[in-house]
């Protein structure tokens, strides 16, 4: 086919809206193959370039087009770009050609043989023939995203242009209201100026860009790849502050929208002006310097909305930062001081009305001048000096005189503020050393105010002063600076009548711990842990000191060590009751998790957290079993979460290494069934092991001979702590097995010791328990061998004949899917394979239902209805409404006849339906939901716990909101006669939802 034929095929095509892609791949490879040129292609476009049609005019740039933009850079030559070049210019004044020239040119300009002349040629004709706006979005898109690409591809063209070029793209631009060209066009701006010196056209650049401002749009939810507000705004922000010269212009403007009453178009300007303050002249801020303060001051008053606030600040720092007078370092003639008179300093704005707060006999918002204060001497260096020169003396004298304790703890508030200042080494003020003596004494604590509900707010101030000294660079001795944190760790630990003094002074010793670890650890720690040594602290006092310690701990790395070795001691010397020492030990292993978690965590601080802290205190818990001075559970629970949050995170070899001596001490404790001390500590071994990574060798000979003894100790042992520990390990080591083929044989070698559900006499509580356990590891990592637990288990369940184990058969189902702290746990590295649960859900349902149906006895079907509710509330959302219809009648049933937990449960999987699917239990739902839920809000029942009670008033605050009063206005008032009762509950959260759901159906229908 030739080139005519092709190319009348093409543009007939165009016209029905055809696929033309073999087309353009013929015609692009014949020209790539130099059968054809473009020249050619050309000559056989000619009837359709030179009609008189507009249509066909289009159709035949339209094939063109698609040819250069389909065709390799390397096919075009030099003098085929050039007479292209030259064509496409002359088109331009088509308009119905111009949406296809540009995507023409688009594919030229990228050629390296482009040459700047031909850039210049083509921008000036487009700036000449073409109304940018008065084309569809995807035309006016092309032409901002070429200028762009000229202004990568030929910044020199675009220098030669100069202000042409910025005139021109200001032309373009102006009009313009869809976001997705804009921030192509915002975008493109602080290039331009990067290029183009745009002095003498900034006034007609800036007015088509500050029109815009603020700018806001609706996102499109549910587009990821939509233009976001944020990054609109951000664009423009960019490009009304890329050049000096719009300083002149922008101040003003931005100055006078900050009093618009829309907070997020306060908070535009001053994040504008902030931007722009280290870009435009100083000079430009002077003149609207007091009107920008007035407002600054008017919101920080108001206080309306934090962000503002904050906002508003920023920019007043900012601004003086960049206007703020510099003293020339000692040989730097670069340094400038500004020619500001005396008389019209800008420090007079924000000074003059401080000082005027400061020396009146009622100081009018404090809080807010203290904050101006502080953001004016953040600024700079010089600005400081100067406002802790005025303040400092004025709040000195007042103090001497004044003994309002109101009016002190104001002016101690203000002097925080200052001092906050001060604390960056680079700008503190020179008169802190000349106002030390005042300033020691003013923060000194007074004995004479009494450490209540109504002096408390002093006490505060000034701890929050004493930390402000700490924290200025070589401002106190270390003398002075061991009694200042001596006066902060006093407020912590003492009992004051007003707890908020005990919880600021822990706050800022939390602070401090950060700036100043060495200290704390000399100072602070030893009066802590004496504190907890006393005869018989309360445990209020206990708890508020551990928190404390534990908050010290979790933010200062360096005091981390210290402070658990400390506790450690404390533990083991026996100076704490036995009960302070478990909430000792807790708090240890919340320290202990949060740093193991952090992101500054890492396998040597673990390992070194582990042989200061964690290994110190285990080997303490075995002597103390071993010598007969048995540890409480909840202390070695405590111990052994801690070993794994460290044990987890070190590396396989060195969890080896670690597990020797471990298994010198307490394997022959866990490997024989006969009683011993150590009993009680082996949960400590269990959470060691369980803790290692798949690939971590365990000190023993032979895994299956070692797994085979645990099950054999566990069926034969009468401690549940240690069948329990035997369980954990079996389990955990089948669920990491090496391969599956190991796997499956470790779990032969559990099953061997199984016996027939149908056989009472040989099912032991120890057995069903092997069953669970073996089915988690099994089960999470979807290995079939575990479904052979399962269906034992419901054997032993549904069998006519009641087993006395059937119950703990039923309840264990939440061992097999709930979370342990260590075995077979996903924190603790072990194996779960994607859509376990659903296969799980999926095989069990249906063994559940059809029990149910099957069965005539009330306890096999009570105890199927615990099954399902233990499956169900283990279950991914969108695994449970898969096959939800079915459930629906077992969960009723369920809500009947069981209590405590699973009754709060069914309760929530019922909540969840009418949340997700309410069609499903519509028919069902005056007739036997709400009636259900109104006798579970009744605490005249003692299965209904708080949970339970909780859990359907929550469910009955949905109702109305899901189904349409028509539906059940039967029941609206038995409802709301129920609902009136439940507010007379005597709990009060239960109480709180009850009045919440009272109201929803007050209203409902009205």
């Amino acid at each position: 086919m030739d080139v005519q034929r092709l190319v009348d095929a093409y543009v007939i095509g165009l016209g029905d809206n055809s696929d033309n892609s073999s087309l353009l791949q013929t015609l692009s490879q014949r020209i790539v193959s130099g059968d054809t040129s473009l020249l050619e292609l050309v000559q056989a476009l000619g009837s359709y370039l030179a009609s008189d049609e507009a249509s066909r005019r289009s159709r035949g740039i339209h094939v063109l087009s698609d040819v250069l933009n389909n065709i390799p850079q390397d096919a075009i030559p030099v003098q085929a770009a050039t007479k292209l070049t030259e064509f496409f210019c002359a088109r331009l004044s088509d308009a119905t050609c111009v949406p296809r020239v540009l995507t023409s040119i688009s594919a030229l300009l990228r050629l390296p043989l482009f040459t700047d002349q031909l850039a210049v040629g083509f921008l000036n004709e487009l700036f000449k023939e073409v109304h940018v706006q008065s084309f569809q979005h995807s035309t006016r898109s092309t032409a901002y995203q070429l200028l762009d690409l000229a202004i990568q591809k030929h910044p020199d063209a675009i220098k030669s242009m100069g202000d042409s070029f910025v005139l021109g793209f200001a032309q373009m631009l102006d009009g313009e209201k869809d976001p997705r060209s804009l921030i192509v066009a915002f975008q493109t701006i602080p290039k331009i100026v990067g290029l183009v010196d745009v002095k003498n056209n900034a006034e007609d650049l800036f007015d088509v860009i500050f029109c815009y401002f603020p700018i806001t749009f609706k996102h499109r939810d549910g587009d990821p790849s939509a233009i976001t507000p944020e990054s609109l705004k951000l664009a423009l922000r960019t490009a009304l502050t890329c050049s000096p010269y719009f300083g002149s212009l922008a101040i003003k403007q931005l100055v006078n929208k900050t009093s618009a009453t829309s907070a997020s178009a306060k908070i535009d300007a001053f994040e504008t002006l902030v931007a722009g303050a280290h870009v435009y002249s100083p000079d430009d801020f002077k003149p609207e310097l007091e009107n920008l303060v007035e407002q600054i001051r008017e919101d920080v008053v108001m206080a309306a909305n934090d962000a503002v606030v904050d906002a508003a600040l920023n920019s007043l720092e900012a601004v003086y930062g960049v206007i703020s007078p510099t003293a020339p370092t000692e040989g730097d003639a670069a340094g400038q001081i500004m020619d500001i008179a005396e008389n019209s300093s800008p420090l007079d704005y924000v000074l003059k009305e401080a000082i005027f707060q400061l020396t009146a006999d009622e100081i009018k918002n404090p809080d807010q001048t203290g904050k101006i204060l502080r953001a004016v001497a953040r600024s700079s260096a010089y600005n400081c000096s100067v406002v802790s020169d005025a303040v400092f003396p004025i709040v000195t004298e007042r103090l001497d005189t004044t003994e309002a304790l109101t009016v002190r703890r104001e002016l101690m508030d203000i002097l925080n503020y200052v001092l906050s200042a001060n604390c960056d080494a680079s700008r503190t003020a020179e008169c802190l050393e000349t106002e030390k003596a005042n300033l020691l004494n003013i923060y000194r604590p007074e004995s004479s105010i009494p450490v209540d509900n109504e002096h408390g707010f002093l006490h505060i101030v000034r701890l929050k002063g004493i930390t402000l000294l700490v924290l200025l660079p070589e401002f106190l001795d270390r003398n002075e600076t061991a009694v200042a944190l001596q006066t902060l760790a006093r407020a912590a630990i003492e009992q004051n009548v007003d707890e908020n003094v005990n919880k600021e002074g822990a706050h800022l010793l939390v602070q401090l711990a950060q700036s100043n670890p060495e200290d704390i650890k000399s100072t602070v720690l030893p009066m802590f842990f004496e504190a907890l040594r006393e005869e018989m602290p309360s445990v209020n006092k206990v708890s508020r000191l551990l928190n404390a310690l534990g908050a010290v701990g979790v933010a200062a790395p360096n005091v981390l060590l210290v402070l658990l070795q400390g506790l450690v001691s404390l533990v083991v010397s026996g100076d704490l009751a036995q009960a302070h020492s478990s909430s000792a030990v807790a708090t240890m292993r919340k320290i202990v998790e949060a740093v193991a978690t952090s992101n500054g965590s890492t396998p040597s601080l673990c390992q070194e957290i582990l042989l200061l802290a964690v290994a110190p205190l285990a080997d303490w818990a075995v002597e103390a079993a071993g010598s007969g001075k048995r540890p409480s559970d909840k202390l070695i629970s405590e111990v052994a979460k801690a070993t794994v949050a460290v044990f987890t995170k070190l590396d396989p070899k060195v969890q080896a290494e670690k597990l020797k001596p471990m298994f010198e001490k307490l394997f022959p404790t866990i490997s024989s069934a006969n009683e011993s001390e150590l009993v009680p500590v082996l949960p400590l071994f269990s959470a060691a092991v369980c803790s290692c990574w798949p690939q971590t060798a365990l000190p023993v000979d032979d895994i299956a001979t070692f797994i085979d003894g645990l099950v054999s100790v566990a069926l034969a042992t009468t401690s549940e702590v240690h069948r329990n520990a035997c369980l954990e390990i079996v389990a955990t080591v089948i669920n990491k097995a090496k391969s599956p083929a190991a796997r499956t044989e470790l779990a032969n070698i559990v099953l061997k010791h199984t016996s027939d559900p149908g056989s009472v006499a040989e099912v032991s509580e120890s057995l069903v328990l092997l069953h669970h356990w073996t089915a988690r590891a099994l089960v999470n990592c979807n290995d079939s061998t575990g479904y052979k637990c399962v269906r034992w288990l419901v054997a032993l369940i549904t069998k006519e004949e009641a087993s006395p184990h059937a119950r703990l058969a039923a309840d264990g189902f939440s061992i097999i899917l709930g979370s342990h702290s260590w075995a077979v746990a996903s924190a603790t590295h072990g194996v779960f394979k994607l859509l376990a649960k659903q296969r799980f859900y999926t095989t069990v349902l249906p063994e559940i239902t059809q029990g149910f149906a099957n069965s005539t006895s009330d306890s096999v079907k009570t105890n199927l209805l615990v099954v399902l509710t233990n499956v169900v509330q283990h279950m991914p959302k969108n695994v449970l409404m898969s096959g939800i219809k079915t459930i629906v009648p077992l969960l009723m049933s369920a809500v009947r006849l069981t209590d405590g937990d699973l009754k709060a449960a069914s309760i929530r999987t019922i909540t969840m339906i009418i949340l997700e699917t309410p069609e499903t239990i519509k028919p069902d739902i005056t007739s036997s939901v709400i009636p259900l839920l109104l006798a579970a809000t009744s605490a005249a029942d003692q299965s209904n716990t708080i949970e339970v009670r909780r859990a359907a008033l929550g469910a009955l605050t949905l109702i109305p909101e899901k189904y349409s009063y028509t539906s059940i206005s039967l029941v609206t008032k038995d409802v709301v006669r129920a609902l009136a009762k439940a507010r007379d509950d005597r709990k009060r959260l239960v109480r709180t939802d009850a009045v919440e759901a009272y109201n929803k159906w007050l209203s409902f229908g009205s």
